[in-house]
Parts: C-alpha cells; sequence; structure tokens
C-alpha cells in the first residue's frame, strides 16, 4: 500500500528547519504558540531532536541536515556548566543556572551520537562529564530527588538511564552501566501487574496521572536500554506497559490524553505527543515479536497523526508541525489538555521518527 509518509516527512521536517533558523543559536525552538509565538530554544528538546536530524540525514542523503544536527551538538555544548551538567533555560531567555535530571538525559542522547557520527572528543568528554554529574546526584536505590522536577523520583526516569547507557557505549566505562541499570531495577519495581507505572506523572500543577506522553518515556528507557543491554527482563517491561495502550486503541480507536492505574480514562483529548511516541514503540516491538497488531496499530495511528499535521497553511508556525493536543485546546469543559494552543518541536521529532520507522519496516518487507 502506497502511503504519503515521505511528504509528511518533509513538510515536518522543513518545520523543525524553520524552528532550529528562528531562534538565531542553532538550538532549536520548543514550540510555536497560537498565543505568544515562537519560544527560545528548548535545550531537552534539542538534544533528541539531534538523533532524528542525524537519521533524516540518512533518509534524504542530505549532508546539510547531519550539519544541522552538529550544530545543535554545539549549542548544548555551550549550555553546558562547569558543574557537566545542561543548563534548563538559555542565558538569553532566564539568567538561572537551574539544571533538571531528565533534561540532562535527554542532551546525552544527543551528544553521544554527535561523538559517534564526528569522533570529535570534545563531544565525548561532554558526555562524560553530565553523566558523572547525574551519577554524583543519583540515589542509592537508583533513582533521583535532587535537580527533578517536583524534587520527586520519577519512573520515567528510564529515559535518563538509557541516556547514560549511551555514554556507557562511546566511553567503556562501566560505571555509567551499573548507574542506569540501578535506576531501571528501581524503575521495574514501579509497575503494577497491568503494566501500569507509579511515579510517572508530571509534579503539580499538572494532573496527578500521567500523560500517554510520560507512560511511552518509561516505556521508550526499558526498550531502548533492553536492546543495548540484551536485557529480556527490560524489554519484557516495555512490552506490558505498551500492550494495553495497544488494546485500548484498537478497541476504541482513540487514546486519550491520560490513564490511571487501572488503565482508565474520561478525557476527551489526546496527547498527540503520546501517540506519536506510543506509535514508534508499536512499531519496534512489532519488529521485536512479530505481532502484526502493533504494526496494524502504528500504522493506522500514524495515519490518524498525518490527518492532524497541516502542510499547505502560509504560517510556518503551523504548516507541518504537530500540536501538543487534539482538539488542540484540549478538553474545555474540564479544562484539560497537554501543551494546549500549541505546536510542539517534540511532538514532530517523534511523529517523524515514527514515520521513519514505518517506512524501514515497510522497506524490509517488500
Amino acid at each position: 500500500m502506497k502511503t504519503n509518509n515521505r511528504q509528511s516527512i518533509i513538510a515536518a521536517t522543513n518545520w523543525l528547519k524553520t524552528a532550529q533558523d528562528i531562534t538565531k543559536d542553532d538550538g532549536v525552538s520548543g514550540w510555536f504558540s497560537l498565543v505568544s509565538g515562537w519560544r527560545a530554544s528548548y535545550i531537552e528538546t534539542t538534544g533528541y531532536i539531534i538523533n532524528t536530524f542525524f537519521d533524516l540525514s540518512e533518509y534524504f542523503n542530505d549532508i546539510e541536515l547531519k550539519e544541522r544536527a552538529i550544530k545543535m551538538a554545539d549549542f548544548l555544548l555551550k549550555m553546558q556548566l562547569p558543574n557537566g551538567a545542561f543548563r534548563v533555560y538559555t542565558p538569553k531567555e532566564n539568567s538561572s543556572e537551574k539544571v533538571v535530571v531528565f533534561d540532562i538525559g535527554q542532551d546525552l542522547l544527543g551528544v553521544a551520537q554527535a561523538y559517534e557520527v564526528t569522533r570529535n572528543k570534545k563531544y565525548l568528554n561532554s558526555a562524560i562529564r553530565a553523566a558523572e554529574f547525574l551519577l554524583s546526584i543519583q540515589e542509592k536505590d537508583g533513582s533521583w530527588i535532587k535537580h527533578t522536577y517536583g524534587e520527586t523520583k520519577h519512573t520515567y526516569h528510564t529515559r535518563v538511564a538509557w541516556g547514560i547507557l549511551r555514554v556507557y557505549q562511546i566511553s567503556g566505562l562501566s560505571k555509567f552501566k551499573v548507574a542506569a541499570v540501578k535506576n531501571l531495577r528501581w524503575a521495574q519495581k514501579q509497575q503494577l501487574n497491568n503494566g501500569w507505572f507509579k511515579k510517572n506523572e508530571l509534579p503539580p500543577p499538572n494532573i496527578s496521572v500521567p500523560y500517554t506522553h510520560t507512560i511511552s518515556y518509561a516505556i521508550e528507557g526499558f526498550l531502548w536500554s533492553g536492546l543495548i543491554l540484551n536485557d529480556a527482563s527490560l524489554i519484557k517491561t516495555a512490552l506490558s506497559g505498551a500492550v494495553p495502550l495497544l488494546n485500548y486503541y484498537l478497541k476504541n480507536n482513540f487514546l486519550p490524553g491520560t490513564f490511571d492505574r487501572n488503565w482508565n480514562s474520561s478525557d476527551k483529548y489526546s496527547c498527540l505527543t503520546g501517540n506519536a511516541q506510543i506509535s514508534l514503540m508499536w512499531l519496534e516491538l512489532y519488529k521485536i515479536t512479530k505481532n502484526k497488531k502493533f504494526l496494524h496499530a502504528s500504522v493506522k495511528m500514524n495515519n490518524y497523526l498525518k490527518s492532524k499535521q497541516f502542510k499547505k497553511l502560509p504560517l510556518v508556525g503551523i504548516n507541518g508541525a504537530i500540536a501538543g493536543s487534539d482538539p488542540i485546546y484540549g478538553d474545555l469543559l474540564a479544562n484539560k489538555g497537554y501543551c494546549r494552543l500549541a505546536y510542539l518541536s517534540w511532538a514532530t521529532k517523534f511523529f517523524i521518527d515514527a514515520l521513519l520507522i514505518e517506512e524501514k519496516v515497510r522497506s524490509e518487507k517488500t
């Protein structure tokens, strides 16, 4: 079956290129708000957008996209503090030297790949310094409390563990593997028998149940770490978290923005960011399990996401991007939604990732 994935990827890529150019510092703008316009460079998400641009460079055989990814990595190095941590805000946006564990983990993903692509040791040294900072504040049980959102433990820090494992891969330093595994084992204990994760919601003023965005973050950390470590238990944990989402979607033809501990939700809106991430995870799990339900659900979800992408609007802040919520204003009656009235760089990034994997799976089947 022919698809228009390539056109959607091109449109989304062009929007991200605009989001980088608009900042004038080589980072990528966090979002375009229908209320306030473009945000400054978002250091955290620039970190993992680097990975997408390296993938896009291969997909299109386009050296400019590789060069853009390297510029993003150089931007991150400028945002690194003497203690090794990456800032939350650019100095231009906020003079605070605030740092957040989760953000640092995402930046590690980009810097690690920048080293693998360029072999420039400045990226290796940067990644090691940042990872050592994370180790210096890690709790004995493997979790993090210091410098976290809400100063509390989060299961979605599995994605930080994955970032640390990437530093282990490029450095060979076993202390990073030990620290990452310690966090992953702690996080496994947060999963209920039905696959749902405790301690996985964003802190107040957010709602008290996790968005599909953070549910997927946790699953991603387990899956990618499990593949790096060849650890079947971690992959099984990821699978246990993904299957209830799969079953709900196939039954209801809709994924609500949040889920409670019983996999129930009263939400009337969908979190497009989480949907894109989940689609990506379903495709990866299809590659592992060969369960065609994962493939069917992911293709269906990707088609839905493509239907929410504008491709012919004159507004550069909208054309090609993916919004935070659908509807974009969320649930007005309940006053709920995820990043309402905004088009997000990370939602658009995950959308591209999901389509790239679908393209790869299709090419392998033909």
